[in-house]
C-alpha cells in the first residue's frame, strides 16, 4: 500500500469524524459553531478520497531539493500567523495554498488555480457568511 492512500484514508476518516462529532455542538440560527467542522470535514473526505483513488506518480529524481522544498514550507507555515493580519484570511489562504502547491511539485498553473479558489473558498466562508474581517 502506498503512502498517500494511507494518508488518504486517514484524512477521509478524520473527515468522517469531524462530520459525526459536529452534531453535538450546539445549534444557532443561521451558521452557527458547526458549520467550520463540517466545511473542514467535507474538505478532508473530498481530499481524502482523491488521495485513495488517485493514480501513482513518479517519485521524483531529485532527493536533494527535496529537503529545501520542506525548509521552504515549513518557514511558509510559521509565518502564516503574522501575515494574517497583515493582508487578511483569504491572501493568507491564497498565498499559502499556491505557494505550498508549487512546493510540492504541482505546475504553475496548476498551484495558481489551487490558491484562486482556495483564496475564493476562504473569502466566501469566513468574509462573507462568518463576518470575519478581511
Amino acid at each position: 500500500m502506498r503512502w498517500e492512500r494511507l494518508v488518504g484514508v486517514l484524512a477521509a476518516g478524520l473527515g468522517m469524524a469531524a462530520w459525526g462529532l459536529s452534531f453535538g455542538l450546539p445549534r444557532a440560527e443561521g451558521p452557527g459553531p458547526e458549520l467550520f467542522p463540517r466545511l473542514l470535514g467535507t474538505a478532508l473526505v473530498l481530499a481524502g478520497l482523491y488521495l485513495a483513488w488517485e493514480k501513482p506518480k513518479e517519485a521524483p529524481s531529485s532527493h536533494g531539493r527535496n529537503g529545501v522544498r520542506v525548509a521552504l514550507l515549513l518557514l511558509l507555515f510559521l509565518l502564516a500567523p503574522a501575515m494574517l493580519p497583515r493582508i487578511g484570511v483569504a491572501p493568507t489562504t491564497a498565498l499559502m495554498a499556491g505557494t505550498g502547491a508549487f512546493l510540492a511539485g504541482e505546475r504553475f498553473v496548476k498551484a495558481m488555480a489551487t490558491a484562486a479558489a482556495l483564496g475564493l473558498l476562504a473569502y466566501w466562508v469566513f468574509v462573507r457568511l462568518l463576518g470575519v474581517p478581511a
